[in-house]
């Protein structure tokens, strides 16, 4: 599969588990890239559209070379710029079939106390074949999600949903082996559960969204 030029009609409409295939289908193709949050949304007056982005623990030039990949791959040239004060980062944005992509780096500072990665045993494979592994469960997911963030952890893959009610929340949670402790939701707090996939999920209510 190759990218397209244009945002057609089809780019704008949500789709989830269209999304999905498109994404893993496009990491199918970029080499082993480091580990990388993949988040499906929606922004105001632009649209639906998918955002991968590298952890902020990584030196810039190993975060820039997913960038650049991915770039390569949709057929789109990265942008570099100054992103918050002394500090750089690079993007790109294309489509790649019916999905439009956007690819950044996170220059986010490392504090003090932050944790490091983990040493590695996950894989860009890995993170393609579980975005498939979710096509199943966002085909019935999808009319209460807001927005599905996957998140390579470098040991594991973790998901998580963002829903705008608590009704939602519980919606989403029919049927899934679900973490007791988390069921009385309070603010600031999540539900969990694990995915028929075996992934565990987190759902975060949102109202303000």
């Amino acid at each position: 599969m190759t990218a397209r030029g244009g945002y057609g009609m089809l780019a704008r409409m949500r789709d989830l588990e269209r999304q999905l295939g498109d994404v893993a289908r496009l990491l199918d193709g970029v080499g082993d890239l480091p580990p990388l949050d993949v988040t499906f949304t929606d922004v105001p007056d632009d649209g639906p559209c998918v955002i991968i982005a590298t952890p902020h623990q990584l030196p810039l030039a190993e975060q820039r070379l997913a960038v650049d990949q991915i770039a390569q791959r949709v057929g789109s040239v990265p942008a570099v710029g100054e992103v918050l004060m002394g500090r750089y980062g690079a993007s790109v944005r294309g489509q790649w079939a019916d999905t439009v992509i956007v690819a950044c780096t996170n220059a986010a500072p490392q504090l003090p106390g932050t944790a490091a990665l983990p040493p590695r045993s996950t894989t860009t494979r890995e993170t393609a074949r579980v975005l498939r592994s979710l096509t199943a469960w966002a085909r019935a997911a999808e009319p209460l999600l807001h927005e599905l963030v996957i998140t390579d952890s470098s040991r594991s893959h973790r998901v998580l949903a963002v829903v705008t009610a608590d009704q939602d929340a519980h919606s989403l949670m029919e049927g899934l082996v679900t973490d007791t402790d988390s069921l009385g939701h309070r603010p600031g707090r999540r539900y969990r559960a694990l995915l028929p996939t075996g992934h565990s999920l987190s759902v975060s209510v949102d109202s303000l969204r």
